[in-house]
């Protein structure tokens, strides 16, 4: 029998910080707090903030809210510049990214569902972006594909 998840109440700011290259992220729930069924996390991105390379998710949905400033999300074949109140479901299997384009912050809700461990890529891509070192490429996907994040091969016509 598994304990009862417990109550969060953050306030604006409140919660784990993350250094992501320029970006910041802020974990509000993770996995081990909801017995892994989502996961929501906080992304402040500065203009040309670091963002991810398209990618896929065998296993979870992904979840985008804005809220504050512009983000430009590429889902499946769209791609919405969302502004606040914008909200973009990914479904397994999708292929989607995102970056602020823009030239002010922005501010984006991120949900995954289940959660799993999902905190723990955010980390280890913290440690690989430390210092604004550029991240050696085998290891990054080599810690994508270990926490359900396969990248999408882009094929240039040639």
């Amino acid at each position: 029998m598994s304990l009862p998840i417990q109550e969060i109440v953050l306030a604006p700011g409140e919660g784990t910080h993350l250094t992501i290259g320029n970006s910041e992220v802020i974990f509000k729930a993770v996995g081990a707090d909801t017995h892994g069924h989502l996961g929501l996390f906080e992304n402040v991105l500065p203009p040309g903030g670091t963002a991810p390379i398209l990618h896929i998710h065998r296993h979870m949905e992904e979840l985008f809210y804005v809220v504050e400033g512009e983000v430009e999300i590429q889902v499946g074949n769209q791609t919405v510049q969302g502004q606040p109140g914008a909200f973009v479901l990914v479904p397994r299997g999708t292929p989607h990214t995102f970056a602020n384009r823009a030239t002010k912050p922005a501010k984006l809700l991120i949900m995954f569902c289940p959660a799993g461990e999902r905190e723990k890529y955010f980390e280890g891509l913290a440690k690989l972006l430390k210092d604004g070192q550029a991240p050696d490429q085998e290891a990054l996907i080599e810690l994508m594909r270990q926490f359900d994040q396969e990248p999408v091969e882009t094929s240039v016509p040639g």
